[in-house]
């Protein structure tokens, strides 16, 4: 994979991911069957996936989307990401968006099946469309593909 460019290397991980999942047998409903097909990507593949679908979702229709589509179940594996590759501010605006939807700081289980079928409230929905401006405001500052793919081109050396 010499000198493939962070697009293609997302765009392949993504592809490989994303045909994993519809290859895989699985109760879409059931949120723990879905985040095990996560789970069971490679590391890789997965960071990818998480980061794409996080984009996606805010990009089309917002947090309030990203969580609403039971997205969100990912929102603690996707902050670990973005700290990861070195998006903090990133990272930081997904933590705020978690503490709207999940005042109580529910964790784990308990969390992942709250926020898989969740719904959301006229304020909450108003406080995470503060969160989607500070998001788009970052594309100039935090290139998420620049960020997720160099952290990627390191892994593959």
């Amino acid at each position: 994979m010499d000198n493939i460019s962070n697009r293609a290397l997302i765009s392949r991980l993504y592809s490989a991911a994303d045909q994993q999942l519809e290859d895989a047998e699985f109760d879409k409903k059931n949120w723990s069957e879905w985040y095990q097909v996560i789970q069971g990507l490679s590391g890789p593949e997965k960071r990818v996936y998480v980061i794409v679908k996080l984009n996606q979702a805010v990009t089309n229709g917002g947090f309030s989307e990203f969580y609403e589509t039971s997205l969100g179940v990912f929102a603690p594996e996707i902050i670990h990401v973005l700290n990861e590759i070195k998006a903090n501010e990133t990272a930081e605006i997904v933590s705020n968006s978690l503490l709207v939807v999940n005042p109580t700081g529910l964790l784990d289980d308990a969390y992942k099946q709250f926020v898989f079928s969740l719904k959301l409230s006229a304020l909450q929905r108003a406080e995470l469309y503060a969160q989607d401006v500070l998001y788009d405001q970052l594309h100039s500052q935090e290139n998420l593909e620049d960020l997720l793919g160099n952290y990627l081109q390191e892994m593959i050396k």
